[in-house]
């Protein structure tokens, strides 16, 4: 169940993550000069959606 925080109209949830993914994350908030961490994590989850339309897409081509 999200929430919403009391500083920010977005809703918000926890997650954890093994330590390698927390890295990794970081990494990748420096390298793209996200805000925070939640930008980054926010955009990673928009690529990975993306990405996962994009191969539904041509599962259905495929299975035409």
């Amino acid at each position: 169940m999200a929430h919403v925080r009391h500083d920010s109209k977005k809703l918000s949830t926890t997650i954890s993550l093994e330590e390698q993914m927390f890295s990794l994350i970081d990494d990748y908030r420096f390298e793209k000069r996200k805000d925070n961490r939640s930008a980054a994590i926010a955009d990673l989850i928009l690529k990975g959606l993306k990405y996962e339309a994009i191969l539904q897409k041509k599962r259905e081509k495929v299975s035409v």
